[in-house]
């Protein structure tokens, strides 16, 4: 079996489990369930939300479906194991899993009106201790998976050619319009909220638009000081890769999903950066043998600048 068919499986897996016994037991309790169903509850557990039955099992079981078919196709495309985004998807279906079998068991044996309906707290006990269960399995299933090998890197040893002395230095910004696009709406959001809401709602989503627009926009800098990736509005945090801390450089594409999982400042084995999309990177190899990379037009001339500087420094 290939490696992505492999993947798309192990991923697809526990919304698979899910979706049998949330059907199953739809089936086997279909006839003692009302026909309008408590489906949403106060944090107290007492219903405040009714769905009918037919439709409860249809959306349960397209939000899974769904759901895994994304995971499956991310998943899939990722040339590294991807640790923690099958440990997340696994634990999200022992948690989506539980919770449609605990709205089920609530509503048997209910005779028309279900207003009376309560969901007590152990229900939601439960729901946590299964998903930190299939967190584990998730963790245990990505061992399974051999990492594919990343993209070879191009350009390693391109330099500059500066003179004995010569001074040189390169920036670059870089952006996410996305990420600018989600702060805008958070932004907006927030201020439209705040009079109906207040702070309460309206505050978080300010705050969350407003670091998404301070972090859609950075600045890259390559010079005598080595490496430096801070945000566009921002003097902090910023990163900063001494020479001393590098042993050579190099440029390549990057996809942001297949290499990293996902967007933003990103951890994986064997690397870390910041990548805002997917693209041309500066990636740097670090004495330690760990590579960082940033998402930045022009990486060959960033990258070239880098391996001059470094060779200098070793010469000295």
């Amino acid at each position: 079996m290939k490696r992505s068919a492999r993947v798309s499986l192990i991923a697809a897996l526990p919304y698979g489990c899910a979706l049998a016994v949330d059907l199953a037991l739809f089936t086997m309790a279909r006839r003692r369930l009302p026909d309008r169903m408590a489906t949403h509850f106060t944090p107290a557990g007492e219903a405040d939300g009714f769905t009918g039955s037919g439709v409860f099992i249809t959306v349960s079981a397209v939000l899974l479906t769904v759901i895994a078919g994304i995971l499956a196709v991310l998943l899939a495309r990722a040339r590294t194991r991807s640790v923690w985004l099958l440990v997340t998807a696994y634990a999200v279906a022992g948690l989506m899993g539980s919770v449609f079998v605990s709205v089920q068991l609530v509503n048997h044996g209910v005779h028309g009106d279900a207003s009376a309906v309560r969901l007590p707290p152990w229900h939601l006990a439960i729901a946590l201790g299964v998903a930190a269960a299939c967190a584990g399995a998730g963790g245990l299933a990505a061992r399974t998976l051999p990492p594919v090998e990343p993209a070879p890197a191009s350009a390693q040893d391109t330099r500059l050619d500066l003179a004995d002395g010569e001074l040189a230095a390169w920036a670059r910004g870089t952006g996410s319009w996305p990420l600018g696009i989600t702060g805008l709406a958070l932004t907006a959001g927030a201020f439209a909220l705040i009079p109906f809401t207040g702070l309460l709602v309206g505050c978080p989503l300010l705050l969350g638009g407003l670091l998404s627009l301070c972090f859609a926009r950075l600045h890259v800098t390559v010079g005598r000081q080595g490496l430096t990736v801070t945000p566009g509005r921002l003097p902090w945090p910023r990163i900063r890769l001494p020479l001393d801390a590098m042993t050579h450089a190099s440029h390549r594409d990057v996809h942001a999903i297949g290499d990293f999982g996902g967007w933003g400042y990103r951890i994986r084995p064997g690397a870390s950066g910041v990548i805002l999309r997917s693209g041309p990177a500066l990636v740097v190899r670090r004495a330690g043998g760990r590579e960082f990379a940033v998402t930045v037009d022009d990486a060959a001339t960033a990258a070239a600048l880098l391996n001059t500087l470094i060779a200098r420094r070793e010469a000295r």
